[in-house]
């Protein structure tokens, strides 16, 4: 099994999801989320290793998708991560506006070309 940077190679992802296959909201992949002003680093500390990734990675606004691929997750355990971090209001949902679509489609690109 290959080594990732967000998971330990021995914790499968339903281990770390805690048996949770799916999330409260709708998260599609390119959906935009962050911290906004929020960013608590005692929080980040007090986070298991994958979500304290996962919102480390979000104090800049970007996709399930990329933050997805930049913390080495699988996309189903990210969507409940960042399910869980906007649960406790840690994290801010963000409305795409028709300025950005171009912008996030060539980021998603650019991901997706990482990935290959």
């Amino acid at each position: 099994m290959a080594r990732r940077p967000g998971l330990h190679w021995k914790v499968r992802p339903y281990m770390t999801a805690r048996g949770r296959t799916g999330s409260r909201s709708p998260l599609l992949i390119h959906t935009l989320v962050s911290t906004g002003n929020r960013y608590d680093p005692l929080l980040a500390a007090s986070l298991a290793p994958a979500s304290r990734t996962l919102y480390e990675q979000a104090r800049r606004m970007c996709s399930v998708a990329e933050l997805s691929a930049s913390c080495g997750l699988p996309l189903g355990l990210t969507r409940v991560l960042i399910s869980d971090l906007l649960k406790i209001g840690q994290l801010v949902v963000h409305e795409a506006r028709p300025s950005q679509d171009l912008a996030l489609l060539e980021r998603l690109r650019a991901g997706l070309v990482r990935l290959t």
